[in-house]
């Protein structure tokens, strides 16, 4: 077993706190929130739950798990930029399908903005990731706290003081430079805003 050192301790908190703010946590927990406060009923939350969830984290989650079964990939993280453009592209095909489906199901307002909100970011991190390595931990995070901003109000500004230490935690475990996270959280951030001013919510 390795002595503890400083230099461990500090890996072993960035991997903390980069496994708690995993995207797929991250996106889980916030469509759960989403889903739960604007469906009128457990009809609507049921269904509209399934795909949002199936789109942007099980599906996607899934082939993953069956490319590092099948050592296609060599961690859950894909660390190196070769072993990420396939499967988000595949996440970005799948969240333009959940937005389409949840259009088509008339799902609340709020709920497929959202869904657009996911599908544009999933899209745009799937483009740039064809040649750049862009944090998708940051530009998940930066989008839910822009979320939480523009649908629960200002007092949740403190949502994206959290990209300093996700952000700081991609840095050092060398998964990313500082440019890299800070253009996730920077273009997502954007993006997000300008898919609500698009639809009237600023």
């Amino acid at each position: 077993m390795k002595p503890l050192t400083s230099k461990n301790l500090l890996n072993y908190v960035a991997f903390g706190i980069s496994a708690f703010f995993s995207p797929y946590v991250t996106a889980a927990v916030f469509i759960t929130i989403i889903v739960y406060k604007y469906a009128q009923n457990f009809n609507e939350f049921l269904p509209w739950m399934l795909v949002f969830f199936a789109c942007a984290v099980v599906l996607p989650g899934f082939y993953i798990l069956w490319l590092l079964e099948a050592r296609r990939i060599s961690d859950i993280h894909m660390a190196n930029l070769s072993e990420r453009k396939n499967p988000l592209m595949v996440a970005a095909i799948f969240s333009v399908l959940g937005a389409i489906v949840l259009y088509f199901m008339n799902a609340a307002k709020p709920v497929f903005v959202i869904s657009i909100i996911y599908a544009l970011n999933s899209v745009m991190i799937s483009v740039v990731t064809q040649w750049w390595k862009i944090s998708v931990h940051t530009a998940t995070f930066a989008s839910v706290a822009t979320i939480a901003v523009v649908i629960f109000g200002c007092q949740f500004w403190w949502l994206y003081l959290i990209l300093l230490p996700l952000a700081w935690s991609r840095i050092i475990r060398k998964k990313h430079t500082i440019w890299q996270t800070t253009a996730g959280a920077v273009v997502t951030t954007i993006l997000t805003f300008a898919v609500f001013w698009v639809f009237g919510y600023i």
